[in-house]
């Protein structure tokens, strides 16, 4: 299963329309409070997330997960990439993907990040 954290709800749900049309369990959150109280009920294999958010945003969300799901995959996506997120990159099983982003490199990048979840 993953979990989607996006903001811009229409960015949201073209993702999920994406992933779930190639058969993906995906649950949505719209900020990193939101995804903490989902993260909290369900196991996920991926977290997908943006990183400018209100509330609680994708670069606190991402050091909350490595603290309680140390070994839980997260993609990054942003329209900016900073040092900041070069070094959450660094603290492990992360990846980062630019907005706009294509479809097809959405669903290869999910696709090798569950694979290297199951050792495959």
């Amino acid at each position: 299963m993953i979990l989607l954290v996006e903001d811009e709800a229409p960015a949201r749900y073209a993702f999920a329309r994406i992933l779930r049309n190639q058969g993906h369990v995906v649950m949505e959150a719209a900020d990193g409070l939101e995804a903490l109280d989902v993260l909290e009920k369900y196991h996920f294999n991926l977290v997908i997330t943006d990183l400018v958010m209100p509330n609680l945003n994708g670069f606190h969300l991402v050091a909350r997960i490595r603290g309680k799901w140390p070994d839980t995959p997260i993609l990054i996506m942003s329209a900016y990439f900073s040092e900041a997120a070069g070094q959450v990159l660094l603290e492990g099983k992360s990846e980062f993907i630019q907005k706009p982003i294509d479809s097809s490199v959405l669903l290869a990048t999910v696709q090798r990040l569950l694979v290297s979840l199951s050792g495959s």
